[in-house]
C-alpha cells in the first residue's frame, strides 16, 4: 500500500515537473523509507557484526554515533540537493528523521549543537545545512538548541583524500567566549561522518566549555571502503 501511494506521488511530481519545467521530487519520495543498517555505534561504520569493530583500536572524541544510513543513494543525493540546491524541505525531512533517533537514547538536559560553517560558505551557498538539520533535530527530539561554535574558513573537505581531511588545524573552530555548557550533554549534529576530523575538532572546543559527553548525530557515514564523497552532480534520475 506504501508502494503504491509513493508511485502515485512520482506521477504527480513528473505531471508537476512537466508543467513548471523543473524536476523537484517531494522529500519523502526522493528520501525514501528509513533503513535499519546495523553499525557500530562508536564510530558509526556499517558492520553486519555489531559485536567486533576495528575502531576499538582507534581514540574517538565522542562517546557515541547516531546516524540514518550510510552515504548512498538515495540518502547522499538529498544531502548534497540540501547542501548545494537549497533544499530546505529535504534536510528539514532528514532532521526530523534522525530526531526520532535521537529522542529517547540521550539525557533529557541534552543540548544539540549545529556544526558551525563559516559565514562566506553560508552565504555563497545561501543555506547553513547543518542548522537546518540541528533545528528539527531537536524539535524532533524535544530538546534544547544552542549554537556556541565558530569556525573559520578553509576549504571544503567534501573530494578531499582522507590525509587532507585530517590535516584540519583545532584552531578552525572555537566557542564563542561567552558560551558555557557546561556539564552538559552535547549532541553534535552534521550531515555526514567521514574520518571524523571535523566532528573531533569541534568535539575538542565543546569540552573546553564545558560539555560532559557527546553524542554525535548525523545523516549519513562514508565506509572506510568507500571512496571520499564526490559532489559533481546532484540531479536525481528521471
Amino acid at each position: 500500500m506504501k508502494k503504491t501511494i509513493l508511485n502515485y506521488l512520482e506521477e504527480l511530481d513528473e505531471i508537476a515537473a512537466y508543467w513548471i519545467g523543473r524536476h523537484f521530487p517531494r522529500p519523502s519520495v526522493a528520501l525514501g523509507e528509513e533503513t535499519n543498517e546495523q553499525y557500530c555505534s562508536w564510530c558509526g561504520q556499517t558492520q553486519e557484526d555489531v559485536s567486533f569493530c576495528t575502531c576499538g583500536t582507534r581514540e574517538i572524541a565522542w562517546s557515541r554515533v547516531i546516524r540514518l544510513g550510510s552515504y548512498e543513494p538515495p540518502l547522499s543525493t538529498c544531502v548534497i540537493r540540501g547542501k548545494y540546491s537549497r533544499w530546505y524541505e529535504v534536510l528539514e525531512l532528514i532532521g526530523r528523521r534522525l530526531g526520532r533517533r535521537v529522542r529517547g537514547c540521550v539525557p533529557p538536559n541534552a543540548v544539540v549543537v549545529p556544526m558551525p560553517m563559516p559565514y562566506l560558505r553560508w552565504w555563497f551557498r545561501g543555506i547553513n545545512h547543518s542548522a537546518v538539520l540541528a533545528k528539527y533535530v531537536a524539535q524532533t527530539a524535544r530538546l534544547q538548541r544552542s549554537n556556541p561554535l565558530l569556525r573559520k574558513e578553509t576549504p571544503p573537505q567534501a573530494g578531499m583524500s582522507a590525509g587532507g581531511r585530517s590535516r584540519l588545524k583545532t584552531s578552525s573552530i572555537l566557542s564563542l567566549p561567552w558560551a558555557n555548557l557546561r556539564g552538559k550533554p552535547v549532541v553534535l549534529v552534521d550531515d555526514v561522518l567521514t574520518t571524523g576530523r571535523t566532528l573531533e575538532v569541534a568535539a575538542k572546543a565543546l569540552r573546553s566549555i564545558g560539555a560532559s559527553t557527546i553524542t554525535v548525530a548525523v545523516a549519513a557515514v562514508t565506509n572506510f571502503e568507500e571512496r571520499p564523497k564526490k559532489v559533481i552532480s546532484a540531479s536525481f534520475p528521471h
